[in-house]
């Protein structure tokens, strides 16, 4: 996508940046739907090529050109951190996906809510 919707984007959103972006979809007049994931969910945000926040598309458009975006996993120690207990991860384990091993403590990302956990095994 253009640094120009890029920037629309971040400001309008009030994303800190880029990776919070999903899916990006572009219309044959040049206007970009993108998908932002946020604290209350999915946003979608309409920006022309210009930059402009425009209104969303009639249904009428016949052809898009539609991008995926996956953004690598940032293996990093979250600032604040939701704690779950092993039983839960056991119990839902399609929801999580594990980031982070460090001995006894242990990070994943929850699938569900979009935000890292911690699970810090007391016995083994």
């Amino acid at each position: 996508m253009p640094q120009t919707v890029q920037t629309t984007v971040v400001r309008e959103t009030h994303i800190a940046n880029p990776t919070h972006v999903t899916r990006v979809v572009r219309d044959e007049g040049g206007v970009y739907a993108v998908t932002v994931r946020g604290n209350a969910g999915d946003q979608v945000v309409y920006v022309n090529s210009e930059g402009a926040i425009v209104q969303a598309p009639s249904a009428a458009a016949t052809t898009t050109t539609t991008t995926t975006v996956r953004q690598p996993t940032q293996i990093t120690q979250p600032a604040e951190s939701t704690v779950v207990t092993s039983d839960q991860v056991q119990e839902d384990g399609s929801r999580y996906q594990l980031l982070e091993k460090k001995g006894r403590k242990e990070i994943y990302f929850d699938r569900k809510t979009g935000q890292k956990v911690t699970v810090k095994r007391e016995n083994d």
